[in-house]
C-alpha cells in the first residue's frame, strides 16, 4: 500500500516549477532595454522576447488534457520541466536576438503545461472542503511569481547581467525534478485510457495558426502602424477565422483536443472571464508601473523592480490568509470586496506624476495586492466548484488558455494605448506652444536667459524650445497613463457584474438544509 503524503508537501513540490515558469514571463520586463542594447535591436523587436514566451506557452494549454490522459500528470510535469530548463540553457548561449526568441519559444513550450498541471494536482490532493486553501496555494504561483519576477529580473540585470535571469532557473529546475519524482503520486494511465481517443490534429492545428498569427500581429502591429499594413489585416482575419473554427470544431468533433463543452457550466464560464480580468490587471500594471517610473521618473531596472517587490510580498501573505478566510466568508462577497479594493488602488495610481515619491507609488501597489488575492482565491474556487472532478484537467487547461490569450492581448494593447493616446495629447498640448500664449513666452524667455549664461544666444533659444517640448512629451505620456489606469479601474465594474452571476454551491446546500 502506497504511503499517503501530506498534501501541503505535494503543494510545495508542484508550486516551485510553477513559480519558475510564471516568474520567467515577467522577469524580462525590466531588462528589455538591456536585451535590446546587447543585440543592437529596437525596443519593439525586444518586446517579442516577452510575447513569444506567453504565446508559445499558450500553445501547450489545449493539448495538456490529452497529454495527461496519455502519460499522466506526473510524467508530463517531469517532461515539461526538462524542456523549460533546456530553453533556459539556450537563452543563455543565444548569439543573436532571433536565437533568443527561438530559445524563449522552447522555454514557453516547457512552461505551458506546468500551471494547469499544478492546479489539477492541488484540486486532486486537497479534499473538497479545503478547495479554497488549495486555490490560495495555487495563487502563490499564479499571482505572486509574476509580481516577484520584475524585482528578481531587475536585481540580476543591474548587478550581474540579464543572462542570470535564465542561469538561476537551471539548478532550481533540477531541484523541481527531484521533488516531483519523489513527492507527487504516480498516476499512470491504463493502456485503455491511453488509446481510447484519437488526437485531434485539425483542432490543434487551428489553435496553433490562430495563436501564431496573433503573436505576429501583437509583436509587429505598433511598429507597422497596425491595420495600415495589408498583411497585418490578413493575419488578423486568419487569426479570427482560426479561433472561430477551433471553437466550432471542438464542439462538433467526437474526440476534441480539449473539451470546450465545460464552458456550458455557468460558474466556469463567468469565473474564467472574471479571472482573466484579474490577470489583465496584474500583467498590465506589471508593465505600466515600471514603464512609468523608468521613463518619467528615471528609475533604474533594479529600482523599478524593488518598487514592485513589496506588492509581491503582500500578495503572498494575502493568498495564504485569504485561503483560510474563504472557509468562513461567502465567495462572491469576498470577491466583490477584492474588486473594490483593486479599483481604489488603480484610481490612486492615476495620481502618479514625475515628482512622485517612492512611497506614494508603493502604497497603491500594496493596496492592489491586497485586492488581488481577495478576489482571486474565491473566484478560482467558484469557477471549478460546480464541475465534476473528471473535468478538472481539461477545465484547468482551458481556463489557463483563455487567461493566456487575454493577457497577451492586454499587454500589447496597454503599450499601444500609451503610445497612441500620448500622441493624441501631444496634438492637444502643442497648441499651447504658440507665440500668442503669454505663459509659454514667459517660460521660454526665462529658460533662454538661463541657457545664455553657458551658450550663445541661438543655441540657448533652441535648448529652451527643446526643454519645453520635452516637458510637453512628458505631460502627454503622463495623461495617457492617467487614462489607462482609469479604464482598468472601470473594468472592475464589469468583473463585479460577472461575479454576481456565479452560483455558490455550498451556500445553496446550507439553504436546502
Amino acid at each position: 500500500m502506497e504511503k499517503k503524503i501530506n498534501p501541503y508537501i505535494i503543494a510545495i513540490a508542484v508550486l516551485l516549477p510553477s513559480f519558475l515558469s510564471l516568474a520567467a514571463s515577467s522577469g524580462t520586463n525590466v531588462s528589455q532595454p538591456h536585451i535590446a542594447g546587447f543585440y543592437g535591436a529596437t525596443q519593439y523587436e525586444a518586446n517579442t522576447v516577452i510575447t513569444c514566451y506567453i504565446i508559445s506557452g499558450g500553445l501547450m494549454l489545449p493539448v495538456t488534457g490529452y497529454l495527461v490522459r496519455y502519460m499522466g500528470k506526473k510524467l508530463l510535469f517531469i517532461y515539461s520541466i526538462i524542456v523549460f530548463a533546456l530553453g533556459c540553457l539556450l537563452c543563455i548561449i543565444a548569439p543573436n536576438l532571433q536565437a533568443l526568441i527561438a530559445a524563449r519559444i522552447v522555454q514557453g513550450i516547457g512552461s505551458g503545461s506546468i500551471l494547469p498541471l499544478c492546479q489539477a494536482v492541488l484540486l486532486e490532493v486537497f479534499p473538497p472542503e479545503q478547495r479554497g486553501v488549495a486555490m490560495g496555494l495555487f495563487g502563490v504561483a499564479a499571482m505572486f511569481s509574476p509580481l516577484a519576477g520584475p524585482f528578481i529580473g531587475g536585481y540580476l540585470t543591474d548587478y550581474y547581467s540579464w543572462q542570470w535571469i535564465f542561469i538561476m532557473n537551471i539548478p532550481l529546475c533540477i531541484l523541481s525534478l527531484i521533488m516531483i519524482k519523489f513527492l507527487v503520486p504516480d498516476d499512470k494511465p491504463t493502456e485503455k485510457e491511453k488509446y481510447n481517443k484519437k488526437f485531434d490534429y485539425l483542432g490543434y492545428l487551428s489553435i496553433v495558426i490562430a495563436m501564431g498569427c496573433m503573436q505576429v500581429v501583437l509583436d509587429k502591429g505598433q511598429q507597422h502602424n497596425w491595420f495600415d499594413e495589408t498583411w497585418i489585416c490578413w493575419l488578423t482575419g486568419i487569426c479570427i477565422f482560426s479561433f472561430v473554427f477551433f471553437y466550432v470544431w471542438e464542439l462538433e468533433y467526437k474526440y476534441p483536443v480539449i473539451d470546450i463543452r465545460v464552458f456550458k457550466d455557468r460558474n466556469f464560464l463567468f469565473g474564467t472571464f472574471t479571472s482573466a480580468f484579474i490577470n489583465v490587471i496584474i500583467y498590465s500594471t506589471l508593465l505600466l508601473v515600471p514603464m512609468f517610473v523608468q521613463s518619467l521618473i528615471g528609475y533604474s531596472p533594479s529600482m523599478s523592480g524593488l518598487l514592485m517587490f513589496p506588492r509581491a510580498l503582500i500578495c503572498l501573505i494575502g493568498l495564504l490568509v485569504v485561503g483560510e478566510i474563504s472557509k468562513y466568508v461567502e465567495g462572491r462577497l469576498l470577491a466583490i470586496i477584492g474588486f473594490l479594493i483593486i479599483a481604489a488602488s488603480l484610481l490612486m495610481l492615476t495620481q502618479m506624476n514625475p515628482l512622485s515619491s517612492m512611497e506614494s507609488i508603493i502604497l497603491p501597489n500594496i493596496l492592489l495586492c491586497i485586492g488581488v488575492p481577495t478576489a482571486f482565491v474565491p473566484i478560482t474556487a467558484l469557477s471549478f466548484q460546480t464541475l465534476p472532478a473528471s473535468k478538472n484537467a481539461d477545465a484547468a487547461s482551458l481556463h489557463a488558455l483563455f487567461k493566456n490569450i487575454l493577457t497577451a492581448v492586454s499587454t500589447s494593447v496597454a503599450s499601444t494605448f500609451i503610445a497612441r493616446v500620448s500622441q493624441v495629447y501631444q496634438g492637444y498640448f502643442v497648441q499651447n506652444l504658440a507665440p500668442h500664449n503669454h505663459m509659454y513666452l514667459m517660460k521660454l524667455n526665462a529658460l533662454q536667459h538661463k541657457f545664455a549664461v553657458y551658450y550663445p544666444s541661438i543655441v540657448a533659444a533652441r535648448k529652451a524650445e527643446g526643454t519645453l517640448y520635452k516637458q510637453l512629451l512628458a505631460q502627454s505620456r503622463l495623461a495617457a497613463f492617467f487614462d489607462i489606469f482609469t479604464v482598468l479601474a472601470l473594468l472592475m465594474a464589469v468583473a463585479i457584474a460577472l461575479t454576481l452571476l456565479l452560483k455558490n454551491k455550498q451556500a445553496r446546500k446550507r439553504k436546502e438544509v
